[in-house]
């Protein structure tokens, strides 16, 4: 039983562990893009890239198809 109990405490301490890790990379990131004047121009263009990737995947997908 007491190993049990310990797996279960190990698992919790490392789910706690790692979502403090990623709070702390979130709270990095965000202070980088608030020091990026240029941020949400680059979201936008990075957003834009992809939307015309997926639809040329998709125009290519669908000639494949025909």
């Amino acid at each position: 039983m007491l190993l049990i109990e310990e797996k279960d405490e190990n698992k919790t301490q490392k789910k706690e562990q790692s979502a403090e890790e990623v709070a702390k990379i979130m709270v990095e990131n965000m202070i980088a893009n608030m020091n990026n004047p240029n941020f949400w121009d680059e979201k936008e263009e990075r957003q834009q890239k992809a939307v015309d990737e997926v639809l040329k995947k998709r125009k290519e997908r669908q000639r494949n198809e025909e």
